[in-house]
């Protein structure tokens, strides 16, 4: 029976006769032997070889001891021991096994009996090569990954800048109005988004979005808000402020005309206000309701019809509201619908409980209070974004 494969086999033996006559036997099954006598210098590059017979039958101690010192020299290398005893009793093969011995074989043996130790071995080898090539392909594969996730890391934190870049970098000081925001991507860039921006002297333009998804396409949507919203056209010397839904209706032609694959869409509240007199028109595009704290009285959210942006051509109405000193209204991210506030029912029973429990408080300090307390049993699952309006005396 021929071998699994030619191998280089290291042999080493005191014994010439004996020696010979196992190295005549691997010779016939193709194998590549290299002899060695114990005592003599190691020989070079151990890990070439894939297999160390040891013929102990002339001088086991010595033999014994060459092979302690072959096993502490194959710490890192596979290379398996066959030691040959002609000593049949249990001591001499538990000694080879405490010396470093894979197995033993005992004279007088079958040639036979020989050659199927060697295939075994040899097969244990192959197998642990073609771990070995599979471990350094998954190491491959590792590295290969981790310069991606690298690169795909700063990409992300590019994005991450350049949306961060779109936000405002301060609230503008409208008196007797006054902003605040709490702003919370669950990832490095996300699909929320708000502006808040001056028109003239009187009028403040607002508005908080979410774009579809997670990750890069999502940020991407979200600068494309940034630049769609148009909230002001100017002739010559003259400007018009744009309604809101009118500002809805044209954002969401320019989603439409973009005949993307796949179909992006995005929630959105766009509002303005007029600080002077607290009038404040709004329209909403599939986006959760706003939230009107007056100073006394109760809670409302201001309900109304709204497709979302992106999907279908649309009309989108605007609705307006007076506010009066110490009334607040929250524009919000759908985040909020996973919040939780002492018990009750997540989402909007949520919101509307915790808000009464802030109402009082300036807004800032409101806003604050309100990320707290939704979500102090657990981190938000999306997004998240609370934008808040309060209007003072004058």
């Amino acid at each position: 029976m021929t071998a699994v494969r030619s191998s280089r086999i290291l042999l080493s033996g005191h014994k010439a006769d004996a020696v010979e006559e196992v190295r005549r036997l691997l010779h016939q099954d193709g194998h590549d032997v290299h002899g060695h006598r114990p005592g003599e210098p190691d020989p070079d590059n151990l890990s070439s070889y894939h297999l160390a017979v040891l013929e102990a039958s002339r001088d086991l101690q010595a033999s014994l001891a060459w092979c302690r010192h072959l096993r502490a020299r194959c710490v890192d290398v596979h290379l398996p021991v066959l030691i040959v005893l002609d000593d049949p009793t249990p001591a001499a093969r538990l000694a080879s096994f405490e010396a470093g011995a894979d197995t033993s074989l005992l004279r007088p043996f079958a040639a036979e009996e020989l050659r199927a130790q060697v295939r075994a071995f040899l097969r244990i080898g192959d197998m642990q090569e073609r771990l070995a090539e599979k471990s350094a392909e998954v190491q491959r594969i590792n590295k290969r990954l981790q310069q991606a996730y690298q690169q795909i890391d700063q990409e992300l934190e590019l994005a991450r800048r350049l949306q961060a870049s779109f936000l405002p970098q301060r609230l503008p000081d409208v008196p007797p109005a006054r902003f605040a925001v709490h702003y919370l991507l669950c990832g490095q860039v996300g699909g929320d988004f708000y502006d808040v921006f001056r028109l003239d002297e009187n009028h403040v333009g607002f508005y908080v979005a979410d774009a579809m998804g997670h990750g890069v396409p999502a940020s991407l949507l979200t600068i494309f808000v940034k630049k769609g919203v148009r909230a002001k056209e100017v002739f010559g010397q003259q400007y018009r402020l744009v309604p809101p839904g009118e500002v809805l209706q044209r954002l969401n032609r320019d989603l439409i005309d973009q005949a993307l694959s796949d179909t992006p869409f995005i929630t959105m509240v766009y509002a303005l206000l007029n600080h002077r007199d607290g009038t404040l028109r709004f329209s909403r595009a599939g986006h959760p309701y706003p939230l009107h704290v007056p100073r006394d009285g109760s809670l409302q959210l201001w309900e109304g019809e709204g497709l979302l942006l992106g999907v279908f051509e649309a009309q989108f109405s605007d609705r307006t509201h007076r506010l009066d000193p110490g009334d607040k209204v929250l524009l919000y991210s759908d985040g909020v619908d996973a919040a939780c506030f002492e018990g009750r029912e997540p989402g909007t029973e949520s919101l509307l409980a915790c808000a009464e429990r802030h109402r009082a408080l300036p807004i800032q300090a409101f806003v604050e209070n309100l990320a707290r307390d939704l979500f102090r049993a657990c981190s938000p699952p999306d997004d998240l974004t609370l934008l808040g309006l309060e209007m003072l005396s004058a």
